[in-house]
């Protein structure tokens, strides 16, 4: 159905409903969707009871977080970022003891037709062993491998069962939390939202969450097609470093670490402007990596 879905090369910008938003405002027509700067405008009380409804209560108290309060019984704390005037919404969770690790992140952000993208979304499990892939030896950030890569960790997360972009396993709560995230933009109007992946074991996931592509549908392809026994992907999985291993075509994770590797310019190819679309209460039904072993 969203197969090579297309944009036109200029959409027609729709403007943000002006004003703040007011009872009268919220009593003309429900379909007009609401912008994450109109909520910003709101007293403190107000955005925080419509923000509450992003964060599944199931995930907050696994944290001892009271889901209504926000206060946590424990290490944990949940911060909310929402600034008034600012069209974006960032709401974290890390250790008391330790808030430079965030271990919990959604940040939403209004875009320039109207629209949402979903920015940001991290989950893993604090309680996991943590592998540097996000630092440099000299502690320098490594920006997902674009800037620098830390090599060492990155073999050590490999060999852990980590994919790319990861510092700790993953908490299993993804699906979840869109779940709410759809619920919350249905309330505020929004028919779908937007994303853009980091990795690829992160285009094959929100596939499985009913994704489909804006950009990017036929690089997927590609890559399906040249990872197959005799593709030039395929070819490329030499052994010639840890991140190159000739089982690596098989699963998702192999092929991930391996175009992690700068494996694509095998293919005259980079990882690059790749987009998605989810539509509220939809599944695209999109499978690039047909049978898939994580």
């Amino acid at each position: 159905m969203f197969r090579y879905l297309r944009l036109k090369k200029h959409p027609q910008k729709v403007e943000p409903s002006p004003g703040s938003l007011t009872a009268k405002w919220l009593s003309k027509d429900a379909n007009v969707p609401a912008t994450l700067k109109q909520l910003n405008e709101l007293p403190e009380g107000a955005k925080k009871r419509i923000y509450r409804a992003l964060i599944p209560p199931n995930l907050l108290t696994k944290f001892n977080i009271d889901p209504i309060s926000w206060k946590g019984r424990g290490d944990h704390q949940l911060t909310l970022k929402a600034e008034p005037l600012a069209g974006e919404v960032n709401i974290s969770i890390d250790k008391i003891s330790d808030s430079l690790e965030e271990f919990f992140c959604l940040q939403l952000l209004d875009n320039p037709f109207n629209g949402i993208d979903l920015n940001f979304l991290l989950i893993s499990d604090p309680w996991s062993s943590r592998f540097d892939t996000d630092r440099h030896a000299d502690g320098s950030p490594t920006l997902f491998g674009k800037a620098r890569r830390n090599l060492v960790a990155e073999k050590q997360a490999k060999q852990a069962g980590l994919a790319p972009g990861q510092v700790r396993k993953g908490l299993a709560f993804s699906s979840i939390v869109l779940q709410q995230v759809e619920t919350f933009l249905a309330t505020c109007g929004h028919s779908a939202y937007f994303l853009e992946p980091i990795t690829y074991t992160a285009a094959w996931v929100f596939e499985r969450r009913g994704f489909a592509y804006v950009r990017g549908h036929k690089l997927m392809d590609d890559i399906h097609k040249e990872f197959q026994p005799g593709g030039r992907l395929y070819q490329a999985l030499d052994g010639s470093t840890p991140f190159r291993q000739p089982d690596q075509w098989s699963t998702v994770r192999g092929r991930a670490w391996a175009i992690h590797d700068g494996l694509l310019d095998a293919i005259d190819a980079e990882w690059d402007k790749l987009r998605m679309i989810k539509q509220v209460g939809r599944q695209a039904g999109v499978e690039t990596f047909p049978d898939a072993t994580y």
